[in-house]
């Protein structure tokens, strides 16, 4: 059902910051990429650590949203693989294995899944600004 290229992200302006999420849930991948695109961002889904990757080598993107339980790579490696290689994109890990007031490296916010999509679209906010 979650397509690696949006349809909508063309419907935005090109300077819309784009948004990379990445969740083996579909569902939770169509969710939060509806509220992001309502608050005016661009989003690609990946459902796979590998996928992630490969989109990362076609778009340029403002900023990657990990879950950090998935099955061919966990959020916090592809977080590292991601810093390495763009390291001033942020990265926030937005999963339901997290506990408040968590913190990893080369993850720069955390936010449990229980907090609701709405949550992290305003934690998006904080890191940029439209």
């Amino acid at each position: 059902m979650c397509a690696a290229f949006s349809p909508s992200l063309r419907e935005l302006e090109p300077d819309h910051p784009k948004i990379l999420c990445v969740d083996d849930s579909e569902q939770f991948l169509l969710i939060c990429q509806t509220i992001l695109e309502a608050g005016g961002y661009r989003v690609l889904t990946a459902t796979s650590a590998l996928q992630a990757l490969d989109l990362l080598q076609q778009h340029s993107v403002d900023m990657a949203i990990l879950d950090h339980a998935m099955p061919d790579m966990n959020g916090l490696e592809l977080a590292q693989e991601i810093k390495s290689s763009i390291a001033n994109m942020p990265v926030i890990m937005f999963s339901s294995t997290l506990r408040g007031g968590e913190t990893f490296p080369f993850v720069d916010s955390c936010l449990s899944k229980a907090e609701g999509p709405v949550a992290l679209r305003n934690l998006v906010g904080t890191f940029l600004q439209k």
